[in-house]
């Protein structure tokens, strides 16, 4: 059903031209899905809830490899904490390793709880870092900075300030120097009058040395961030579009476009001016399936071009092969799918 799609809109600003140009999914919320597969598929196992990924390129493990948030996602205590920990995972994609999921190490961080929701890899100096969104406890969110050595995370530091309310995810521009998306407003008062707005309260900062500048507001539920290579284009998945904005100095954003989908999208992949994401199940099924891994929910992913806003169907499953999908890599000829709670990511051949 690759090619059952219909239209949606982008809507370019700042003087542009209007056009409508996007295309939307149509199927991913049908009863009866139709599968449209990827060829050569294979699990890679041993990653409890690999939600979020990165692509550390030339690694210093050698080769490419994926880096992955883990979390076991379906058990909780009586408070609705998790009950296991989380972790960083990372996957070669070549060599003796390839395909294999190995646990990073720790070296300097403390004993706080580790629950990874988010994460963004930035290069900086000659080494890489790892911004991780931690929801410690459920009221209490953190971003931690790590170095990436070869199979260890050093710790370098973690922030805990107003600006982290219900972080969904964030995107490095340096070291102390980021975008934190919130999903909604830590403030019941400020949920209430935007509701009755009908405005989202999701918000997304940026940080600089510690100073936080609210440069967005009214967003409803974001769940994403992607930034373009050469850092001049953001966008984050809101609602049931994507949004583009053109970063200026400091903490400038000028709104240059959307792209509209049938339905909220998950995590966000930007490279060579493509948007890779899922379209997540419905609500209801994503509950059944979060309480229960018998319970299968569907998975669609499709690919926004960020220049044309042409939208492809590029994956669609009825939950057989993979269920409730979030999001996507594409690297040298293979597909990388990401998921929220099973234990595994699949990796296709991909055009």
């Amino acid at each position: 059903m690759k090619d059952s799609l219909e239209r949606g809109i982008l809507r370019f600003h700042k003087g542009m031209a209007l056009t409508v140009i996007g295309l939307a999914v149509f199927a991913a919320h049908c009863s009866a899905v139709q599968n449209a597969p990827l060829s050569s598929c294979q699990e890679i196992r041993g990653i409890p809830g690999p939600a979020d990924m990165a692509l550390d390129e030339r690694s210093s493990f050698g080769g490419d490899r994926l880096i992955v948030a883990s979390q076991e996602r379906r058990s909780h205590d009586p408070e609705g904490e998790y009950l296991s920990g989380g972790a960083i995972y990372f996957v070669p994609l070549s060599g003796r390793n390839r395909f294999q999921a190995i646990r990073f190490s720790f070296n300097g961080r403390d004993e706080y709880p580790f629950h990874p929701e988010g994460l963004d890899l930035i290069s900086s100096g000659g080494s890489k870092y790892l911004y991780v969104v931690n929801y410690a406890r459920m009221q209490q969110p953190a971003v931690e900075l790590f170095r990436v050595d070869r199979d260890t995370l050093v710790f370098m530091g973690r922030y805990r300030n107003s600006a982290i309310q219900a972080p969904s995810d964030i995107v490095g521009l340096g070291v102390d120097q980021f975008y934190l998306l919130n999903g909604r407003s830590d403030n019941a008062l400020v949920r209430m009058g935007r509701g009755l707005l009908f405005q989202g309260s999701g918000n997304l900062y940026y940080v600089d040395q510690y100073e936080a500048t609210m440069v967005l507001r009214g967003l409803s539920s974001p769940s994403s961030l992607a930034l373009s290579s050469d850092g001049t284009t953001l966008w984050i998945a809101d609602g049931s579009s994507l949004k583009g904005y053109q970063r200026g100095a400091g903490s400038q954003l000028d709104f240059i476009g959307s792209i509209s989908l049938d339905g909220r999208p998950g995590r966000l992949s930007y490279r060579d001016g493509q948007i890779v994401t899922a379209i997540l199940p419905g609500s209801w099924a994503m509950r059944s399936h979060a309480s229960d891994s018998a319970s299968k929910v569907s998975s669609t992913l499709i690919q926004a071009d960020a220049g044309t806003g042409s939208v492809q169907l590029i994956y669609q499953d009825d939950g057989s092969e993979m269920s409730a999908a979030n999001g996507a890599i594409r690297n040298g000829g293979k597909i990388y799918l990401g998921q929220v709670y099973d234990s595994f990511l699949l990796a296709c051949d991909y055009p």
